[in-house]
């Protein structure tokens, strides 16, 4: 089943920012946060492909794909209580959260600040415990939590998208995160995706993510969880193994560089990953 048009909605939060979001198939929700400058199209493969067992849910956070563009709430914890809000709103419950990188954030600080009732499960994709390295940290340490920058090469990163620089981080970046084998077409297809969440609104939320410090929460989650990474990808599969090891009832999954295991593993191997979160759903159901 394809996406058409009457999949399309729109949400107003509370501070008034309406929301573009996709609502297609029945069943238990599904319901896809995406990561950093990501628009709910990317997960065309995940909407189009499970849809017929769940109802898949993907919105578009504040600034991002074809929600609305404006100045302010740029922050994790006000992107998680759009997310509460969202879910209110559509009173959902028995929902499987699924985030890909700065989306697994968005969750995280969901579980800190709000009720989990509604939560029957989490999928987080990529995204590290800690994100800006301590030179105090052992090597260990820097491994286990898998930080992707100090906080001199972050401000350098925020400062290149403040001054009309980030086009070109944000391409060299991508490079890093596809395998060889994507199509030249679909990697810029891919950029001028991420291009729809305006630079200074992206520099603003970069560092206000990159700021935010998950360990003490890890092994407070009580949801069953399932982390996956790909092998070659941004973030390192070390230090989702030590997220395994923190969440008490969690699984892991790591896409080898041959099957897309670098970052985007969703869009590159669409039909192992709609496999492996499938049976994650589907896992516990018969005992």
């Amino acid at each position: 089943m394809k996406i058409t048009r009457k999949d399309h909605r729109y949400f107003n939060t509370s501070d008034n920012v309406k929301l573009h979001y996709i609502d297609k198939g029945s069943g238990q929700p599904l319901l896809i946060v995406p990561g950093f400058a990501q628009s709910v199209e990317q997960y065309e493969h995940q909407i189009n492909g499970l849809c017929d067992r769940y109802r898949i849910l993907a919105v578009d956070m504040r600034g991002h794909g074809d929600s609305e563009k404006v100045g302010y709430g740029y922050k994790v914890a006000r992107f998680s209580k759009d997310l509460h809000e969202f879910i209110t709103f559509l009173n959902l419950t028995d929902v499987v959260l699924l985030g890909h990188s700065l989306g697994t954030a968005v969750i995280w600080t969901y579980l800190e600040l709000f009720s989990v009732e509604r939560v029957s499960k989490l999928i987080c994709i990529s995204q590290p415990a800690v994100m800006i390295s301590n030179p105090l940290w052992s090597s260990i340490e820097m491994e286990n939590y898998g930080p992707l920058a100090s906080s001199a090469s972050l401000m350098d990163v925020v400062n290149s998208f403040t001054h009309g620089k980030g086009d070109a981080y944000s391409s060299v970046m991508l490079e890093r995160m596809l395998s060889e084998n994507i199509s030249t077409l679909d990697k810029q297809w891919l950029f001028n995706s991420s291009l729809k969440l305006p630079r200074k609104q992206a520099a603003e939320l970069m560092y206000n993510c990159f700021h935010q410090d998950w360990r003490d929460l890890l092994p407070r989650i009580k949801l069953p969880t399932l982390i996956i990474v790909g092998r070659a990808g941004l973030i390192s599969a070390s230090s989702q193994i030590w997220l395994h090891k923190q969440i008490i009832h969690s699984k892991i999954v790591i896409f080898e560089e041959d099957e897309g295991g670098k970052h985007f593993m969703f869009y590159e191997n669409p039909v192992k990953f709609n496999q492996v979160v499938d049976q994650f759903i589907q896992s516990d159901k018969s005992e």
